[in-house]
């Protein structure tokens, strides 16, 4: 057996429609397809993929297709001939826009609309008018009001007025041989135009108006040669529907959850699918819009000679100047305004598909076993499983994840049906779930209820809505994002008032350590803690199990104490907590980072960090002698400086008891007699005196002596480069 496959890229035209139809032959309610679909693959990006197989006679297979498809269906057809055959071409023919179709009408048809519109553009143009007033042939010369003039009566009782005027008439004039004959619009039944590109043009406007492109079949014919009788296998993909899913998951005591899906599939091919073999694909490949039919036409410069054109004349000899009109300047021609793009894909479909009214109506959905997920509460989560079981198969292919179903499937057209997806018992249970970036972490708040479910079927879960029983009762819905095999999800479904949690932040500093000394800076890592506590109350009659979302930071910070049972997300951990029965619990979340600094050392910090290096053992002996050596000197300079405060403390003192016996001598001398007091208060303001001169000399040695033991510290420390060898914690 031979296999020979064509696959098609054109270069053509597309507007907008559904899928096509292989087919050869027309029934009542259209094209009938000559080989039948057996295949159909949805995706999650707007796009379907058909294989139709099949015998045919003779050696062309047409397809029957929508202009919207034209595009996709050159991008990706494939014609693979089972017998001694093969395809070698394929014809389709050219379309144009409404916009290059109305250019080439002739002008009195482009916006033609109604009779007088008609008979007004059409002056000229040769007709036979038929009425009440008989028949007459001629052209058209024009079409003007005529004033109706007089008074219509009252028909008779319960007419609105007494009299009303008559209503506006116009009238036709007509050119018939050498006379013009006047003929009233209004006595107008019949208009034929004799003028056969007239005709023609007004029913091309029509069909643009109309828009017929859109939605009327263009046939694509692949020529076959080889045998007769060919096995032809077709496939290519078109727009269609996402196929959509639906999940429900059911809670019962001492069980696994139940999870159950089904996917909502809609046909709007055009086309019934009997018997077809269905796959989903979970997942979005990349697919696009391309023009291969549009016939592409690539602008040229244009270096016509521009302005008028004309030929030598003969030059008149004269004795004066030789008057030549050549001379004129040169008349520039207008450029062609470029026609505007008709817009393509002016779609939106009804939920019924496009083409509604172009076919035989709806057929009625084929009975299904498959229920809703959300539609009726249920005794319990056997049954269920029982009555939905496994009907899929699945394989990843690539970065997707395909669902075969089964058994065929039939879907009519332009109707959607449900199918089943997944039925099985899965890892998970019900808890709480705290999100405290939703409350800000102010004040206190109550848990979503949730089931913490993880995927541990073969299948990879699209996204869709999930409908939550528990002990036969509907409790809420939640929303499941995709998951893939083994990721664990968290469905909120409600709000539980019975717990609830507050928080505290905090942060703090710890492990302090040197790392190296250079260019006379000490550099440290200290151990930068952020922690937030979470008190939760509990105040069921069971035990609550509990999950407190924290967001991830950056790559330099660790989780402290992480629990190996936490979960983690893409941007997220979930850290667990067990709350006893109408009991408390605290739960501290901790994240720590590493921060390096660079210390002066004549800080107090930096005698910290000395000190506890040389206690480490770790100084090698010439950089301890050093170390030693300024140690010795920083605690010198805290002595003098312990002596400094010692001594501004007493100036200041010293300084208060010189003002206030200034004070009082200021207030003797204003009053006679006292002179020995006066005297006694001159001679303590002199000792005062000198022992100001005193504290401040000493306070300028010490300023000095500060100065040189700072000085000789920072030489000493500027000569000692060390880097500390890492330890292990």
């Amino acid at each position: 057996m031979k296999f020979a496959a064509l696959v098609l890229f054109l270069a053509l035209f597309v507007v907008s429609g559904c899928s096509g139809s292989l087919s050869g032959a027309t029934g009542p309610d259209g094209p009938v397809a000559e080989i039948p679909i057996k295949r159909v693959i949805l995706y999650q990006n707007g796009i379907g993929y058909f294989e139709r197989r099949g015998k045919i006679r003779g050696d062309v297979l047409t397809l029957q297709i929508r202009p919207s498809q034209i595009n996709d269906i050159l991008k990706s057809l494939t014609v693979i001939d089972r017998s001694n055959g093969r395809a070698v071409s394929v014809s389709l023919p050219l379309e144009k826009t409404g916009a290059q179709t109305l250019s080439e009408l002739p002008e009195q048809v482009r916006h033609a609309g109604g009779l007088l519109d008609v008979l007004r553009v059409f002056r000229g143009a040769r007709v036979e008018v038929s009425g009440k007033k008989g028949s007459v042939s001629g052209r058209v010369v024009g079409v003007e009001p005529i004033e109706a003039g007089g008074i219509v009566k009252r028909p008779g009782p319960g007419s609105p007025r007494e009299d009303r005027p008559k209503p506006l008439d116009h009238r036709l004039t007509l050119k018939v041989g050498n006379h013009l004959v006047v003929y009233p619009v209004s006595a107008i039944e019949k208009i034929e135009l004799t003028d056969k590109t007239l005709s023609i043009g007004l029913e091309q406007s029509l069909d643009v108006s109309l828009n017929e492109g859109n939605w009327k079949p263009i046939t694509l014919s692949v020529r076959l040669v080889g045998a007769r009788g060919h096995d032809i296998v077709a496939s290519y993909i078109v727009e269609m529907p996402l196929w959509k899913p639906a999940y429900r998951v059911v809670l019962e005591e001492g069980k696994k959850p139940l999870l159950q899906g089904w996917a909502v599939v809609d046909n709007i091919s055009g086309e019934d699918w009997n018997d077809v073999s269905l796959s989903l694909v979970a997942g979005t490949p990349i697919s696009f819009i391309y023009d291969l039919h549009s016939p592409q036409l690539m602008r040229r410069v244009d270096l016509s000679p521009r302005g008028r054109q004309l030929a030598a004349r003969p030059v008149i000899e004269s004795a004066g100047e030789i008057d030549d009109d050549a001379d004129e300047g040169d008349e520039e021609e207008a450029e062609p305004e470029e026609e505007k793009a008709e817009r393509r894909y002016a779609k939106k479909r009804s939920a019924g598909g496009p083409g509604l009214g172009s076919r035989a109506r709806p057929k009625p959905s084929a009975p299904r076993r498959e229920s809703p997920p959300a539609d009726r509460p249920t005794s319990g989560a056997d049954e269920l499983e029982q009555d939905a079981p496994e009907s899929v198969e699945g394989q990843s292919v690539g970065a997707l994840f395909r669902y075969d179903l089964k058994d065929p499937v039939t879907v009519p057209d332009r109707s959607s049906t449900l199918v089943a997806i997944v039925n099985e018992r899965v890892k998970g249970q019900e808890i709480v779930l705290f999100r405290p970036e939703l409350t800000g972490g102010f004040g206190a708040s109550h848990p979503y209820r949730a089931v913490m479910l993880t995927n541990d079927t073969k299948f990879a879960l699209e996204k869709g809505p999930v409908a939550v029983y528990s002990q036969g009762t509907f409790v809420g819905e939640a929303f499941l994002a995709r998951a893939g095999t083994g990721t664990t999800s968290f469905l909120t479904f409600s709000i539980d008032g019975a717990v609830r949690m507050e928080q505290s932040d905090g942060s703090r500093d710890e492990g302090m350590r040197l790392l190296k000394i250079v260019d006379g800076q000490l550099v440290s890592e200290v151990l930068r803690i952020e922690s937030t506590k979470y008190d939760i109350r509990n105040r069921h009659p069971r035990t609550t199990l509990a999950y407190v979302k924290t967001s991830k930071r950056g790559s330099e910070w660790t989780l402290g104490d992480r629990p190996p049972t936490a979960v983690e997300t893409g941007d997220a951990l979930f850290i667990p907590v067990s709350v006893p029965a109408k009991g408390k619990a605290q739960l501290e979340i901790k994240w720590t980072k590493r921060i390096t600094r660079r210390v002066a050392i004549d800080t107090s910090v930096s005698t910290t960090l000395l000190r506890v290096f040389m206690k480490s053992g770790n100084a090698p002996p010439a950089v301890a002698k050093v170390l030693g050596e300024i140690l010795e000197i920083k605690g010198k300079v805290v002595d003098l400086d312990t002596e400094r405060r010692r001594l501004e403390k007493l100036h200041r003192e010293h300084s208060r008891d010189q003002e206030r016996v200034r004070n009082n001598l200021l207030l003797l001398t204003k009053t006679p007699g006292n002179a020995g007091l006066r005297g006694e208060l001159t001679r303590k303001l002199a000792a005062l005196e000198k022992q100001l001169g005193t504290v401040s000399g000493k306070l300028v040695q010490i300023s000095e002596q500060k100065a040189e033991l700072e000085k000789k510290m920072k030489v000493l420390i500027r000569g000692v480069t060390l880097t500390v060898p890492s330890t292990k914690e």
